[in-house]
């Protein structure tokens, strides 16, 4: 009897510290690592920053931006894909990788090897020239093209990205032969532009806003309100509807509570004020969707995007 009488306040102290020790073992326990698919300083980087610094206040860690950019932006999805499940490598990725490369040559990644935690933004593509461009409107673009063709050439962050498909887009529906140039992202594609080593660029009003660039024209279904003299390519007779997005993934099979908890704090981000302001200074549009949202509007966009590179004949043999 003496012993049992010993033994309950021990068992009644083990009883109120489990709860603690439990809350204490939780995750995130440790920094998180975000990898991003493309080089600093473009619009995919800056985004997941400041994705990240919001992120970091709710999960009470910081979270650590890690560029593992090239080949379009498969290294990075690559590295996620690849991934310990633990909830500490996560990426931020431009979605293209997802829904075009795959399907343009062999990845080491497919749409099912990662998991889908929340879309954080979406920025329509914009047609875009230098200052000093001749090109003063997007129609004048198309005369010279149709009367020179093969002669313009423009660039993008990488073959298969979304601008590189609203650039296939312009050529087919305004009979125009334009060469591609593609770059290992956005930072030398307009060192290049500004250089005059290319004529075109299709991109974000964001890298058009930093480098005071000529918008020409955008592929959006209406004009946008940051940039509203700035026609449609529909308007002008050219049916063009493509957007950039991006988003929070981590590797296929993620753990659950880690799972909720990302997925929690990014909605939270993306509908903060921290993060809102962050995109209206880099001229881009939050665009939340959580994350069985996300991965079903990505397969949709996959889907579509088929037919374009069965089109030009850019499907994987």
């Amino acid at each position: 009897m003496r012993n049992t009488m010993k033994i309950l306040p021990l068992l009644a102290i083990a009883a109120i510290a489990a709860p603690a020790q439990a809350t204490a073992d939780t995750y995130p326990r440790q920094p998180i690592n975000l990898i991003v698919n493309f080089p600093p300083g473009g619009a995919t980087d800056l985004t997941a920053r400041a994705l990240g610094t919001a992120m970091a206040e709710s999960l009470k860690q910081p979270i650590i931006v890690e560029n593992r950019a090239g080949a379009g932006g498969a290294i990075g999805i690559a590295v996620v894909s690849g991934a310990k499940k633990d909830g500490y490598h996560v990426g931020f990725v431009s979605v293209a990788g997802l829904t075009t490369l795959p399907q343009m040559r062999r990845v080491p990644y497919s749409m099912e090897t990662v998991s889908y935690l929340c879309r954080a933004y979406d920025a329509p593509v914009f047609m875009l020239v230098r200052q000093d461009s001749a090109f003063r409107t997007a129609r004048q673009l198309v005369e010279y093209a149709r009367s020179n063709p093969g002669r313009l050439n423009y660039a993008t962050v990488g073959p298969g990205s979304l601008p590189h498909l609203a650039a296939l887009d312009f050529a087919a529906a305004a009979k125009v032969d334009i060469s591609h140039i593609p770059y290992q992202g956005e930072s030398p594609a307009i060192t290049d532009l500004l250089g005059g080593h290319v004529d075109l660029y299709f991109g974000t009003n964001a890298v058009a806003t930093a480098h005071n660039l000529r918008r020409l024209a955008v592929a959006a279904d209406a004009r946008q309100g940051e940039a509203p003299d700035t026609p449609t390519l529909t308007e002008l007779g050219y049916p063009v509807l493509r957007s950039i997005g991006g988003g929070l993934i981590a590797p296929a099979g993620l753990d659950e509570s880690a799972r909720q908890a990302l997925g929690t704090a990014c909605e939270k981000a993306v509908h903060g004020e921290t993060f809102r302001k962050a995109l209206g200074n880099l001229k881009l549009n939050p665009a939340y969707l959580d994350g069985a949202a996300f991965e079903q509007a990505l397969h949709a966009e996959a889907s579509g995007n088929r037919a374009l590179l069965a089109r030009e004949g850019l499907l994987a043999q």
